[in-house]
């Protein structure tokens, strides 16, 4: 019974070893499909942000695309409250033509956005 409860004890962590080391990211940060996502979103913002800046801002924007290929904005973290529900109306809900972008994932999207 010994010998039995340590044969499976050594199964079980040679199984997690070899799980954990094949778990790779599946695409790199800066993937082809990502920097065309980033620069459709951009166009969505566009380049008159009508909120006073004093500084130069960095933002980051937490996204999900649905079914519909539409952009469903989770959250966005900036210290700026009005830039948040700005971005989150210019992102919210606009579609995308991006292709090979997975649905469902979570997407953070980093955008720094400087003072004229």
């Amino acid at each position: 019974m010994k010998n039995l409860k340590t044969i499976i004890a050594v199964i079980a962590i040679s199984l997690s070893t070899v799980f954990s080391v094949s778990a790779t990211d599946p695409k790199p940060k800066d993937s082809k499909e990502t920097k065309t996502l980033r620069k459709e979103m951009s166009s969505f913002i566009g380049k008159n942000i009508p909120i006073e800046l004093k500084k130069t801002t960095k933002v980051e924007v937490s996204f999900i695309i649905n079914n519909s290929n539409e952009i469903v904005v989770v959250s966005i973290n900036s210290e700026v409250s009005k830039l948040n529900s700005f971005l989150k109306r210019k992102l919210n809900y606009k579609k995308i033509i991006t292709k090979g972008i997975k649905r469902g994932e979570i997407y953070k999207m980093p955008l720094k956005i400087n003072v004229k």
